[in-house]
């Protein structure tokens, strides 16, 4: 296997700074605070299902300072967004009063609440100086594309930002092979300690399989859409997904089949894909919920009640409506409720009639079920013919960097 990692170009780019110290290390600011001043420091992080207010409240804050903190913190970082492991820090006064919380989601961001002797609240936002590199990085699959990648160095954060890309036209889940390769130009930012921070955009990708030899170029549009198109300029981004879950295998295809349990030679309108019990579904493609509640279909069989169980179904355009079948519970959307390709509208599971855990899923276009396995699928809009000469510029010198 072939690996080359190559840095093309280093661009030191300021996103912000509002102050140095920006890349906050909680534990130093605790130990030299003790040695330096009469405050009382106090920091952790969040454990899962734990809110903010709560685990300020466990670190002992009363009720009360908790939350008006938190609400203070929350006009400009949304909570609700919080993770576990998220990391905050107290400083309280010589009267164990609560001067001061910081909030730190990420390497980049901290959220900062101060509060003054009168009792008013003030807020600031500090952002970590980084360093953007190009990088560039190529690899071969000897067992899965997840040890090809981190063989390369690179982290699954970029697994999943490649996948993505080529989601459309590759089942990330089953098609992948021994000996396909990969390669990809991409940016990389690092803080000033040249410490690894997240990943940027991938400016250029490659997948050959045998069945595939397809290179994506990221461009961005005069209307401010950001896509990957292929080298003509056709966006590589479809109406449908391939695959509307992370999923073990394909158990059932669709034609006709054995019913497990009616006992009997059925016509299967869809494709049952096996997966842990509340894996998310995702809408495979932009629509409008027209059903979400048990859907019937079959007559109760051996006591059970019959058909889908829990389903959702989507109207789309162009004539089509996707069925998901069997979850064990919904997502935030009703009836009438836009959803968008990847929007999470259930949870797999086995209502229905359901031998075990899987997701039903069929397409229907113009009221005909059709095989989701040999979709013929529809392309987004193209690079406006106004702009094609600047993409194939772009997508030319991306082509040279990703040869070399």
């Amino acid at each position: 296997m072939r690996k080359i990692f190559v840095c093309l170009i280093i661009l030191f780019v300021t996103i912000s700074c509002v102050k140095n110290e920006t890349e906050i290390n909680f534990s130093k600011i605790k130990k030299i605070a003790k040695e330096k001043d009469s405050f009382a420091y106090k920091t952790g992080k969040l454990e899962k299902g734990e809110t903010l207010a709560n685990a300020l409240i466990n670190d002992g804050l009363a009720n009360g300072t908790a939350y008006k903190f938190a609400n203070q913190l929350d006009e400009i970082f949304s909570l609700r967004y919080a993770q576990p492991n998220d990391k905050y820090f107290v400083k309280l006064d010589t009267l164990n009063e609560v001067v001061e919380i910081a909030f730190q989601p990420n390497e980049i961001y901290t959220y900062w609440v101060f509060r003054d002797s009168a009792r008013n609240f003030t807020t600031k936002i500090d952002t970590l100086q980084l360093a953007k590199k190009i990088s560039f990085c190529e690899s071969e699959i000897n067992s899965s594309l997840w040890n090809a990648m981190i063989n390369a160095g690179e982290k699954p954060a970029l697994i999943m930002m490649l996948t993505q890309i080529f989601q459309w036209d590759i089942d990330f889940f089953i098609d992948p092979q021994k000996g396909d390769k990969f390669k990809l130009i991409f940016e990389k930012y690092t803080n000033a300690n040249g410490k690894f921070v997240q990943y940027g955009k991938i400016l250029v990708a490659n997948y050959e399989s045998k069945k595939i030899d397809e290179t994506a170029y990221f461009f961005k549009t005069k209307d401010g859409t950001e896509k990957y198109y292929d080298k003509n300029g056709k966006c590589f981004q479809k109406a449908f997904l391939k695959s509307p879950l992370n999923y073990k295998r394909i158990t059932s295809t669709f034609g006709s089949r054995y019913h497990p349990i009616r006992k009997k030679s059925i016509f299967h309108n869809g494709v049952d894909y096996a997966a842990s019990y509340g894996t998310p579904v995702e809408a495979a493609a932009d629509g409008t919920v027209i059903h979400c509640g048990w859907k019937g279909g079959h007559p109760t069989v051996n006591g059970r009640k019959g058909g889908y169980g829990k389903t959702v179904m989507i109207r789309h355009s162009n004539g089509y409506k996707t069925l998901y079948g069997h979850l064990s519970k919904y997502g935030k959307y009703k009836v009438g409720s836009r959803v968008s390709q990847h929007d999470v509208i259930g949870y797999v599971g086995s209502t229905g009639l359901s031998t075990g855990n899987h997701l039903h899923y069929t397409i229907y276009h113009h009221d005909k079920a059709i095989n989701p396995l040999k979709l013929k699928n529809v392309s987004g809009p193209p690079i406006p013919k106004n702009e094609i000469k600047k993409f194939k510029l772009v997508a030319d010198s991306l082509k040279m960097m990703l040869k070399e």
